[in-house]
Formats: structure tokens, sequence, C-alpha cells
């Protein structure tokens, strides 16, 4: 049972809404823990391939609920990080962030830790730490420094100041602007291309494009592509993508 979100299966997709939109769908002590289990049961449920989270009411995400910082009843994050996704390194499924509007604080790097943004035109981005005393060390400087440029990123991060959507698209940080209210159905049109793709083939796309933005070195990158290919290339999945081709129709994929 959920106390925070609502969770809907769609077939293949699961959309998960935080609810608490009077406090903005600010996060509370127990938020974090319950969307770590919401994300860890997506990721071992072989039915879902492609999750969106999303916000209720006129916010996707305000942080934290300061109120728990200043009665002391705030918890520890899970090992998973904010919003059980800004630490998830077992995630394999892509997760799509439609956001509704505010973006802010933990709020802003749960969104930055999502594969794809999709923003509504009244939406806005921030990392407003700073201003009450805080710094968003729960991965957001992290995510902001590696997709802004350098100058525009610190300038969100040191002054606290906000992105428009349209800002964010136009320095890459989100994937697409919706018409207010639309941010949810853009990202289910978006879900639905990527649920044409065979899981396995996603699961490894996902893996390397991580990677390629971790830092790592190359040639490590490039061992581990070795043993990736492999994986893919002996999988089901494979065989029915080549096959489906041949045979000019659509693949049934079993994620195998």
């Amino acid at each position: 049972m959920t106390m925070f979100c609502d969770v809907q299966k769609e077939g293949a997709l699961l959309v998960v809404t935080m609810n608490n939109p009077e406090k903005l769908n600010a996060l509370g002590p127990t938020s974090h823990e319950e969307m770590a289990s919401i994300f860890n049961d997506f990721e071992d449920d072989p039915k879902l391939s492609v999750a969106i989270l999303t916000g209720a009411g006129r916010a996707f995400c305000s942080g934290s609920d300061i109120s728990a910082y200043v009665a002391g009843t705030n918890k520890p994050l899970p090992p998973e990080g904010g919003g059980g996704l800004t630490h998830n390194h077992r995630l394999s499924k892509p997760v799509i962030a439609a956001v509704n509007g505010l973006a802010m604080g933990g709020g802003c790097e749960i969104a930055l830790s999502c594969d794809m943004l999709v923003a509504s035109e009244n939406a806005y981005f921030g990392l407003p730490e700073p201003l009450v005393g805080a710094a968003a060390l729960g991965g957001g400087l992290i995510q902001i420094c590696r997709k802004l440029p350098y100058s525009v990123a610190m300038k969100v991060i040191l002054t606290g100041d906000r992105l428009s959507a349209e800002e964010a698209l136009r320095y890459g940080l989100i994937s697409e602007v919706a018409p207010e209210g639309g941010a949810l159905d853009a990202a289910r049109k978006l879900a639905k291309r990527i649920m044409r793709c065979s899981p396995v083939a996603l699961s490894a796309t996902r893996q390397m494009a991580r990677l390629a933005l971790s830092g790592m070195p190359t040639a490590e990158i490039e061992k581990i592509e070795e043993n990736v290919r492999a994986k893919v290339m002996a999988s089901d999945d494979f065989k029915e993508g080549m096959a489906a081709f041949l045979d000019r129709r659509e693949p049934v994929w079993t994620g195998h």
C-alpha cells in the first residue's frame, strides 16, 4: 500500500504520481522509502518496461518537506537515493519525468535522475537549497553540472535562480515542452514509442549511455560493451527481432 504516490499499471507502462498537492508534492520522511520500493518493484516486474513519474496538481515536486527538518522527523535517504531514483544504480529500465509544474530542490534532483524529461510550458526547475542554508547534495549538483554548460550551471546553483521550461529545452536539460497540462500525455506518447523496442535492447542501451556519462575511462567502457553486446546477441529478443524484420512483421518481445 502506498501513502504518498498513486501507482497505475497500463500494460507495460507504470505511471507513478506523487500525490500531495496541498504541499506541492513535498517529500515527507517516508516518501523516499516508498518511492524506492515502487521503483525496485518496477525493476523486478518482467511485465513492465517503462515508467513515468509525475506530480498531482500544479507541481511536479517542490522538494523536501522543510517542516520535517525543523521538527527533527526527517529520515536518512534510502540507498536508492531521493525518490528512489537519484542513486538507484540497480535500475535498468527507462524512466520518464512528466514535469507538470515546479521541480525544485529535491524534486529537481529526482527529475534530473530520470532518463528523459517532458515538461509543460509552465514548468520551472531549480536548486534553491543555498537560499535556506542547505546544498543540493542529493545528486542534483552532479546532474546539473553534467547536463548544462558550466557557466549556466553555476548561475543556477549559486543563485538559486529558476530555469523555465523553454530555457531548459534550449540548454538540452529536457527532451520536450508540452502545452500546460499536457506533460503526462506527451510522456505517454514518448513511452509508447519506447515500448516498440526490445526490453533487452533498451536495458543494454541505457546501461551503456549511463556509463558514457559516468566519467569511466573509454577503454573500460569498451570492455563492458563487448560483454553487453554478446548478451544482447545471445538473447531471444535479438533472434525475434531479426526474424520479424525478415518476415516483415511486428516483433513479439519476451524480454529474454
